[in-house]
């Protein structure tokens, strides 16, 4: 009966020992041959994968390819656009593109959801990427977020599979909800915050209708979303900032207001 529980004994032992030597990193080579484990830690704990291993493997699913190609741009928005499409001029010439550019004055997300100025531009000049700039107009629009959802989300329809940018209006006081609704329907990777360099930024210089950004502002303006394009954006192209001033036109059409 001792020889019985000897053995038993034994057995008990040489499995512990082979179950810790599983949860173990280091290996033992018995004459030159390695002692192979158990099955025993990934029963329990599952097969593992390093930190290190599984961050790379979601930063590379997440980060968009990066699009080298010369694109067509259409910049398109409101009087924001005074400016900016100086700046979005030098940016094009610099890095290949093409620029055209459409300044609606006094144009909200009501008047682009109701008419289609948006898509007429888009099959007037076939464009590869978009620069929406909206909003500035409705900062301080009540109930916002009921009123104009659906000519939101028929803007960003209008522009079916063409990669887009809607950028933000340059705040220089608190909305009441233009913001948050374009970043509901636009997504985080399509929407630009432009008020987060703007609001309560005094190196932000405006014109005295406090409202409409300074050259100088504009072209800041313009480094950051160019930044943000080619790192976080959705739609990745090149748009690295120009040593000098551009010298082609902004291809410019100016739509006067609706009566």
């Amino acid at each position: 009966m001792k020889d019985v529980w000897r053995f038993i004994a034994i057995i008990l032992i040489s499995t512990g020992i082979l179950a810790l030597y599983s949860f173990s990193s280091k290996t033992i080579k018995i004459g030159g041959v390695e002692l192979k484990k158990t099955g025993i830690k990934s029963f329990f704990v599952g097969d593992t994968i390093p930190q290190e291993a599984m961050i790379a493997v979601k930063v590379k699913e997440e980060v968009p390819k990066m699009d080298s190609s010369s694109q067509k741009i259409l910049l398109i928005g409101d009087s924001m656009l005074e400016q900016l499409r100086w700046a979005a001029r030098d940016y094009c010439e610099a890095n290949g593109h093409e620029l055209y550019t459409v300044m609606w004055y006094s144009s909200q997300s009501m008047w682009f959801g109701q008419y289609d100025t948006l898509k007429y531009y888009i099959n007037l000049y076939k464009p590869t990427y978009v620069m929406l700039v909206l909003g500035a107009n409705e900062l301080f629009v009540s109930d916002i977020k009921t009123k104009r959802a659906d000519f939101v989300k028929k803007i960003i329809n209008d522009m079916g599979d063409v990669p887009f940018v809607w950028v933000g209006p340059p705040n220089w006081k608190d909305d009441t909800g233009i913001n948050d609704l374009i970043l509901r329907y636009a997504k985080t990777g399509r929407y630009y915050p432009s008020y987060k360099i703007s609001l309560n930024n005094p190196s932000f210089g405006r014109y005295k209708d406090g409202a409409h950004p300074l050259p100088s502002a504009a072209s800041y303006w313009m480094d950051e979303l160019a930044v943000w394009i080619m790192n976080k954006s959705d739609f990745p192209i090149i748009l690295n900032k120009p040593e000098a001033k551009g010298s082609m036109s902004t291809n410019t059409v100016i739509l006067q207001p609706l009566k």
